[in-house]
């Protein structure tokens, strides 16, 4: 426990929600640690306040337009939300509970550095609010009753909370956001929390307190010279933004329409790699020379359509729109990093994702910037497809 917030043990995880044959994860966290809970009682607007509370319990992730948000289609540089991945938790299911408001708007570096939502600076500008509602999700001890105090019962052990990971869509057309791998392109995702709830009492003696902050504690990014996250933190009531330390971050991730690329990393700390595409796939310790790096390209539209799918890095990109492959759009400057890497992760989409083999980081790469961007190629047509192009600085 700490005075910002306290950690608790979750007992139970069950994928829930709709399917997204169009959605692709950019999931940027190692996997969810522990269940973070603010103020008590919570402090915050009723779900569904437009705008929602600037100055109560809260938290947010930033997306880098200069490592991320860095796509080019005929239609311009951006992309755009089709839903979410989140953890929905509750301390009393005797209601169902209402997922947290949020909003997707821009950053702004705060006084340590790290990317902050605008907000903080600005006031509510041009922020989409998202609202969505009550889930409709009954108690998770009905669904597996063997994992509930008695079996059957209402309630998780003494001491634990338990709920759901869920996956959210939002239809079409989503939430258009730019993507053009500048600065004018970071994105802050702000979840807020709603107030008014508390952990005392209730059906299972923890009040009834809605958790939607399901926390990674270890990431193995290299953070800001403070050893804070560039691209996360929360507030509790009346604090003012607060940083996080880099190993720190929430595990709510965005899913796009657009085909996406993660790095994916070993950082040599003994986690082995980080699958998905975790924080070290922005900023990869390299000096020891015991790093792996590879990458994932997601396209679920791609599924059953006989296709090759590749990836590529590079050591640097050239001005948009790129060269055009096959309709496609490549940003990669077509160096010896990029002829190596290009024959080597090639495969095709199967089951909406093609997972590239690890590659050995040299220490003596220490200081460059890796940029890597992943292309489909559906072979019956020869239509080409590109994602979005990452950035990974190999770091001390």
């Amino acid at each position: 426990m700490t005075d910002r917030k306290r950690v608790v043990p979750f007992l139970l995880l069950l994928l829930a929600g709709p399917a997204a044959g169009q959605s692709n994860v950019v999931p940027l966290n190692n996997g969810g640690d522990a269940l973070q809970l603010y103020s008590d009682p919570s402090a915050g607007f009723p779900p569904g306040s437009v705008p929602p509370d600037a100055a109560g319990d809260l938290f947010w992730k930033v997306l880098p337009g200069d490592r991320v948000l860095n796509h080019v289609t005929a239609g311009g540089q951006t992309m755009e939300i089709d839903g979410y991945i989140g953890a929905l938790f509750d301390t009393d299911w005797t209601t169902s509970p209402d997922f947290y408001d949020r909003t997707h708007g821009s950053a702004l570096p705060a006084f340590n550095g790290a990317l902050e939502p605008a907000f903080f600076q600005l006031g509510f500008t041009g922020e989409t609010v998202v609202t969505l509602g009550n889930s409709g999700f009954g108690n998770p001890c009905t669904v597996s009753p063997s994992l509930c105090t008695p079996p059957g019962g209402n309630c998780p052990p003494s001491g634990f909370i338990n709920g759901y990971v869920t996956l959210v869509t939002i239809g079409s057309p989503g939430v258009i956001v730019p993507a053009d791998g500048t600065p004018a392109s970071d994105l802050a995702t702000t979840y807020f929390v709603p107030g008014g709830m508390t952990t005392v009492g209730g059906t299972c003696g923890l009040g009834d307190y809605v958790v939607q902050d399901l926390h990674s504690i270890d990431e193995t990014q290299v953070g800001l010279p403070g050893g804070e996250n560039p691209y996360g933190g929360l507030q509790l009531a009346g604090s003012g933004p607060l940083p996080e330390p880099a190993s720190s971050t929430a595990t709510a991730s965005l899913t796009f329409r657009e085909r996406v690329l993660s790095a994916v990393a070993d950082s040599g700390t003994g986690l082995g790699i980080e699958a998905g595409g975790a924080m070290n796939g922005l900023s990869l310790p390299a000096g020891g020379g015991a790093s792996t790096f590879g990458a994932q390209l997601r396209a679920s539209r791609d599924t059953g359509v006989p296709n090759v799918a590749l990836a590529a890095s590079s050591l640097g990109v050239v001005p948009t729109p790129g060269f055009a492959v096959f309709g496609a759009s490549q940003l990669l400057i077509p160096d010896a990093v990029f002829a190596l890497t290009s024959k080597v992760w090639v495969g095709a989409i199967g089951s909406g994702t093609f997972h590239a083999v690890q590659l050995p980081v040299p220490a003596g790469a220490v200081g460059l910037d890796l940029h890597t961007q992943g292309f489909v190629l559906h072979t019956g047509t020869l239509q080409g497809f590109n994602t979005n192009v990452v950035c990974t600085s190999l770091a001390p």
